[in-house]
Parts: C-alpha cells; structure tokens; sequence
C-alpha cells in the first residue's frame, strides 16, 4: 500500500513538473511577445498543457462586454461571442481583479448557468490579465466538478502575470516606437526648416553682395563712361576741330580703365581668359625690380629672396605681375612713413592650406611692416571692392582678383595681419609640370608679309560687328559678314571662298566654337580666329587663336597673324 501510494505521489510530482516546464516555456515566448495577437497565440499553444484543463478561453474586455476572442478546447466553447460584463465571470474577474475558483458552475452565483448549461464546463477559475486595470482574462475549464489545486490556480496566475508583463511591455515598445518616429519626423521638420532658413540667408547674402557689386561696378563704369560719351560727343559735334585727338585720346584711357576694370572683376569671378604656363618666379620678379622700385619709391626697401633652383609655377605670367604689383601696392599703402617689402618663396607638399588638392605648391609670401589690419579689416579684405582707402585712391579690387587669380589657377591665398605688426600675404601656386620655355615670344610679322584677303566675319551683336568691320576693311581686308553661324557655314560649303574666318565665340544657336571646328575639319585651308567676351573661353581648342573683346586694332592685327601664320606652316 505505501509503495502504490509512493508511486502514485511520484507520478504527480513528475505530471506537475512537467506542467511546470511547459508554462517555463510559454512565460519564455510570452518574453518575447509585443503584441496582443502574439500573447493570444501564445497561451492558446501552452495554458491549457500547462494546467491540465480541458479546455481554456482568452477574453478580452470590450467597453461593458466581454468579447472571447480565442480558445483552446475539447469541444467549442464561445470563440467570437460577446457577452454582457456584469453576468459574466470574466467580467467579474476584470472587475475586481481577483481569480474566480468555481467548484461546482451550478452552484455559483456568479455564473450564467444558461450560458454553460450545454457546455463540457462543470469547474474553472478565471484570472484576470493585467496589474492595475485588468484588460483581458484567461480562463480554464474542466469537465468534472471538483476544486481547482493550489498548483493550477499558481500556474494560470503566473501565465497571466507573465502575459500582462508582455502585453504592458508591448505598449511601452509601441509608445517608444511611436515617440522615435515623432522625434524623427520633428527633427527632420526642424532640418528641413533650418535648411530653408539657411538657403533664404544665402539668398539673402547673395543679393546683398549683388547689391552691393552692382552699385559699386555702375558708380565705376559710370565714372568711366563719362569721359567716353563726353569726348565722343565733342568729337562729333565739330565745334573743336583742332581738340578732336585730345578728346579722343582721353575716352580712349578711360575705354583701357574700364577694360582693366573688367578684367579684375572677371579674375574674382574665376572667369577671366588665362594664358597660363610654365613660369620662373625668379625671372618674373627680376624683371619687375624697376616697376617694383619706381611704384614704391625710395622709402620702401624692396627685398627679394628667390632662389634661381625654385621650379617654375603655373601661372599667367602677366596677370601674375598685376597680382604681385597689387599686393606690393597695398603694401606701400600700409607704410605711409617708410618700411621693408620682402618678397619670399618656397616650394611645399605638406602643410597645404584646407582646400588645396595634395602636390607641390609654392608659396610666395609677400611680407610688410606696415600698420596692419584689424580682425574686422582683415576679415572682408578679400571681398570686392572692399577697401579702407579714401575715395578715388583705389577699387577695392586688388585683393579680391588675387584671390580670384589664385584660385583659377588652383593655388589659394591666406593673409597673417594684426594691427601694428605688419601684414604677410601668402601666395599658393601650383608647381609646373612642364618645365619653362626659354627664350621670349616671336615677334609678330610686320603687316606688309600678312596679305590681306576676303574675311567673313560672324558675330551676332550688331555694333560690335560694324566695329570689327571697319578695323578689318582699315586692314585691307574685303569683309563679308553675318550674325549667325549658321549662315556663316552655309556660305562656305556653298563653295564661297574666304581666307579668315572671324567669329564671337558665345552666340544663339551654333556657338563660335563649333563652327570653328567644323570648318578646321573640312576646310583646313581657312585660318580661323575666335573672339569672346568671357564666358567659356578656356574650353577652346588650345591651338586655335583667340582674341578677347574688348580690343583695339593692333590687338587683332597681331592675333590674325598668329592664325594666318598657322595655316601657313
């Protein structure tokens, strides 16, 4: 007898461990559940194993109803149905947030009798899910009457703590995601909103400094243009016969200083037309001492230390002495009693200043003792037509055309100044590749060698085309000309026979270029100059001639030599 009652005490201690695994198991998936079909699924596959019942519910609570939404049973119970909260022991569970142990179902004032009357269901209990306001129950059922054990009554409890847990967790996650997504979605608003505030600044900076560029280039021209239109105007009213060169000769400087100031504006822009190559920084500054000497004058000390073994820059040799004359100007500005100029150079591959790509640059440092600048000064020295100097004693242009020069050349510029101790500008050059021509240009062939002939000219502005006309036919030329390139093309594969081809480069359809190249290609016969105001003069074929407006007559006289002479050899 003790022995049965040993094996039988064994047989239900191996049957409640095993039950006790299976709910470890189910607490283990319910860890992992965020969602209230996930918890659902989850006690539908372990809670009834896990208690022995034959069979269990999930109710969830649905306003003052009870809605049982999942079961797992011997026979059907109520899945889908909703019942009345109030006569409804999962309503009371929920309710009071207790765990309802019926025996006997008929014997229980708290439970629809109806409602089970033609179920299996003679005993169950009833737990409620969730900590402070339950929100679902689980129920267990079985189909004889009798008192659920202390065991059962512990496991469902601790399937529905650990699915509250979940569920509650699951909420937490959902919050947090839902939070992540509004912080994203703020902060993108807030970047898209910075951005916008940043681009209307830039826009706003932008028309300031138009503003501001185009007051000061209309005060200028308009400076320049006045002894232009007055000259012109007193030459064509013929009151003064005998003043007609003087007059002349006066628009014609202000024409040189309005081209010049052209020039500087374009080289801030990074769009002035360079004739860059190999350059001896040594020969160059050599041959600036008397410019350099007599700009200055006698009180400034000119020191030059250029070693002759320095490789050559590549540079546009003549912009790169207007740059250097520039600076060594403010320079002498800045010592109005006297002082040192020094002018150094050195080549470097590390310690570049940011922005520079990596190779070997030079860096000429041209270097004052003069009053300096202060932080403010030196903050918008590079800007155009900045300048601290009175009105009429300078553009604001020098410092801001160096800076532009530089970097089409793909150097840089960087200015160490404070006020009292002088100023040192630094000037990034990159190092040429190919070494320095030696000797100077071929002067060009006289006039009487180049043997005018029958022009076309193309060139889509009218006045600048009657202009270039009369230069021309002043040259002996005969001149045929017209406004579009493609007439101009026409006209020559229409057999029409021409030694020169003159034309704009920037014009409505066909631009300069292209009808340039095609006439190269097939009728190589025909030299062929290009003209341009600026824009995109460098993407010119390097071997074609080119002259930039605005020019005078000896300008083009030379560069259509320079074309002729090429057809020639």
């Amino acid at each position: 007898m003790d022995r049965e009652l040993a094996s039988e005490r064994g047989s239900e201690q191996k049957a409640l461990a095993a039950r006790w695994s299976i709910a470890a198991e189910a607490m283990e998936a319910l860890a992992g559940a965020r969602s209230l079909d996930a918890v659902t699924n989850v006690l539908r596959a372990f809670a009834r194993r896990a208690v022995g019942a034959d069979g269990i519910a999930i109710v969830l609570r649905d306003d003052d109803r009870c809605h049982y939404i999942a079961e797992d049973s011997m026979e059907p119970l109520w899945a889908g149905q909703r019942f009345p909260a109030a006569s409804c022991v999962s309503g009371w569970a929920m309710e009071h947030g207790q765990t309802a142990v019926i025996a006997d179902i008929f014997d229980d004032p708290r439970v629809p009798v109806e409602a089970y009357r033609t179920t299996f269901v003679r005993s169950m209990l009833m737990v409620p899910i969730g900590r402070i306001e339950p929100f679902a129950a689980i129920g267990a059922y079985w189909s004889e009457f009798g008192q659920p054990t202390d065991n059962e009554i512990a496991l469902l409890e601790a399937l529905a703590r650990a699915a509250s847990t979940a569920i509650e967790n699951g909420r937490l996650f959902e919050a947090l995601e839902a939070l992540n997504g509004e912080l994203d979605q703020r902060m993108r608003e807030r970047t898209a909103e910075l951005e916008r505030a940043q681009e209307s600044l830039r826009q706003a900076q932008k028309l300031d400094m138009l503003g501001q560029l185009t007051g000061h280039v209309a005060h200028d021209f308009n400076n320049l243009l006045m002894p232009i239109v007055g000259g012109l105007d007193l030459i064509l009213s013929g009151k003064r016969p005998d003043a007609i060169e003087r007059h002349a000769s006066i628009a014609m400087q202000a024409a040189e200083s309005a081209q010049t100031l052209v020039q500087r504006l374009l080289t801030f822009a990074r769009r002035q037309p360079l004739s860059a190559a190999a350059v001896e920084l040594p020969a160059l500054l050599d041959g600036m001492r008397g410019l350099l000497s007599s700009t200055l004058g006698p009180r400034i000390e000119v020191a030059i230390d250029l070693p002759a073994t320095l490789p050559a820059v590549h540079a546009d040799a003549h912009l790169l002495e207007v740059a250097i004359l520039n600076l060594a100007v403010n320079s002498r500005d800045a010592m109005p009693g006297g002082g040192k100029l020094s002018i150094a150079g050195e080549v470097r591959r590390s310690r570049l200043p940011a922005g520079l790509a990596p190779g070997r640059y030079m860096c000429l440092t041209i270097k004052d003792d003069g009053v300096g600048m202060s932080p403010s000064v030196l903050a918008s020295a590079m800007e155009p037509f900045f300048t601290t100097k009175p009105s009429g004693h300078g553009t604001g242009l020098g410092l801001s055309m160096v800076h532009g020069l530089a970097g089409q050349l793909g150097g840089t510029v960087e200015i160490d100044s404070s006020v009292g101790k002088g100023t040192s500008v630094r000037l990034w050059l990159p190092v040429e590749r190919v070494a320095a021509a030696k000797g100077g240009t071929p002067a060009a062939a006289p006039f009487a060698e180049r043997h005018p002939g029958k022009v076309l000219l193309v060139e889509d502005n009218e006045l600048v085309r009657n202009s270039t006309r009369e230069m021309l036919a002043e040259m002996g030329y005969q001149v045929v000309d017209t406004e579009r390139a493609e007439l101009a093309l026409g006209m020559i594969e229409g057999g029409e026979r021409f030694d020169l081809l003159i034309t704009d480069h920037i014009m409505p359809g066909m631009t300069g270029v292209e009808l340039a190249l095609r006439v190269r290609v097939d009728h190589p016969h025909i030299a062929l100059l290009i003209m341009s105001g600026y824009e995109g003069i460098d993407l010119i074929a390097p071997d074609i001639p080119r002259v930039s407006k605005p020019f005078r007559h000896k300008h083009l006289e030379a560069c259509i030599a320079a074309a002729r002479a090429q057809v020639a050899s």
